[in-house]
């Protein structure tokens, strides 16, 4: 079964709020067997935003992805479609690249391209996937990253309004990588809505413009990259000279000297005070660095603070 191809999904016409909402997922629950796999999950997604569903192994990435492309059934809430012209164009990729055997790359192309009413062209698609020289090869002997890049092109064939994606870049080297970032940022200059998980945290400052952060199956953030980025900055300097009784002022007001860095560090939301005390007390410093909080920073202060909860609970 061809899983890249784009799909029509029908349009629920109750419950429709925002003029700008494309899909709406209201308290959705899902389990299998005894495992609860997500729980009240509840969040708008808005036509042309480009949306990161972030969380470690098992948090539900899959299982959402797959409720809303309606492989799987919620066990309770619902997944809503908003459309005033009752349907949507979907491009689908998968985890794992599933494509059919047996065909060359140009057979697969047109193939899909006959399942469309208005496809991109033969050669607008084989030039995306990057396979010119490949394209009398069958799938099967393509590589993993080519298949990735293969299948990635062929869910835009049909041009979908809104792009699914599931750890799109597993498999794909740095050049690769290169490439689909630069589509992406291509596809969101054209208003595509995009909604992806993935595992490489600086993808979501490179690619999202909102980030959904799951953990053991419920949605403990929804967050704008920007508000991330800007919340909290590390501040970083090395002394002139290096001495105890300046190290003793550095910690009182929160620095840490870093072996790392080689610096004294603190991460904090009011930085311009920081670097203004460091001048008003007359501390000798040099190199000073300012940088914005990353995703990974954001993650592991996620996960940490999830740990300090279950171990508060035991």
């Amino acid at each position: 079964m061809l899983l890249t191809i784009s799909l029509i999904f029908g349009y629920d016409e109750g419950n429709t709020k925002r003029g700008d909402g494309m899909l709406e997922i209201n308290k959705v629950n899902k389990r299998f067997g005894e495992e609860t796999v997500l729980q009240d999950v509840d969040f708008l997604l808005q036509k042309g935003e480009s949306v990161l569903l972030l969380g470690p192994n098992g948090a539900g990435k899959t299982t959402l992805i797959r409720i809303i492309m309606d492989f799987y059934r919620p066990d309770t809430g619902s997944v809503v479609w908003q459309s005033g012209k009752g349907n949507y164009k979907v491009g689908v990729v998968l985890q794992d690249p599933s494509i059919i055997d047996r065909l060359t790359v140009k057979e697969m192309i047109h193939y899909t391209r006959s399942l469309h009413k208005n496809p991109l062209s033969y050669e607008e698609v084989l030039q995306s996937c990057g396979l010119e020289s490949q394209e009398k090869v069958r799938t099967e002997n393509l590589s993993i990253g080519q298949k990735r890049r293969l299948t990635f092109s062929l869910a835009l064939v049909g041009q979908p309004e809104l792009l699914l994606m599931d750890e799109p870049t597993a498999g794909m080297d740095l050049s690769a990588r290169k490439a689909f970032y630069q589509k992406i940022e291509s596809l969101k200059q054209q208003g595509i809505t995009i909604l992806m998980t993935t595992h490489l945290l600086h993808e979501a400052s490179m690619l999202g413009d909102r980030v959904l952060m799951l953990e053991k199956g419920m949605l403990k953030q929804d967050r704008e990259i920007e508000s991330i980025t800007e919340e909290s900055k590390w501040v970083r300097f090395s002394l002139k000279e290096e001495s105890p009784l300046v190290s003793k002022r550095l910690e009182k007001i929160g620095f840490q000297y870093s072996t790392m860095q080689g610096k004294w560090e603190v991460n904090t939301s009011d930085a311009d005070s920081l670097v203004r005390w460091l001048v008003t007390e007359q501390i000798q410093f040099e190199k000073l660095e300012i940088e914005k909080q990353t995703m990974d920073h954001f993650f592991e202060e996620m996960l940490d603070q999830e740990g300090d909860q279950n171990a508060n609970s035991v």
